[in-house]
């Protein structure tokens, strides 16, 4: 993952919205007689989260092709339960080693 929040800052980052089509619609279709041959269906989609960020070779600084990544909104959502779980884990086991060294030095 890029450092988005930096990469925007500097103006190297954009974020924008895309729809994806899983389905196109269908119309319906009915024959001479009215009689319905193919049903309607509506189109069936989903948005994305695309980021596109700015490449440079790293030897001589010329732009090299955008970098374009793509999120759903639902992998946005993990990724932050995940951080949020990590730093939950990490500020416990945080507090853990500061109540053994409190404990420590309230020995000496």
């Amino acid at each position: 993952m890029i450092n988005y929040k930096e990469s925007k800052k500097a103006k190297n980052s954009v974020l924008s919205k895309s729809k994806v089509v899983t389905s196109p619609a269908v119309e319906e279709v009915k024959d001479s007689k009215g009689k319905v041959i193919q049903a309607k269906v509506d189109e069936s989609s989903y948005d994305v989260i695309k980021i596109t960020t700015k490449a440079y070779s790293p030897e001589t600084g010329s732009k090299l092709a955008d970098t374009v990544v793509e999120y759903s909104e639902a992998d946005v959502d993990a990724n932050i339960a995940s951080l949020e779980s990590q730093i939950a884990s990490l500020t416990s086991n945080k507090e853990n080693w500061e109540a053994i060294k409190a404990d420590y030095k309230a020995l000496k």
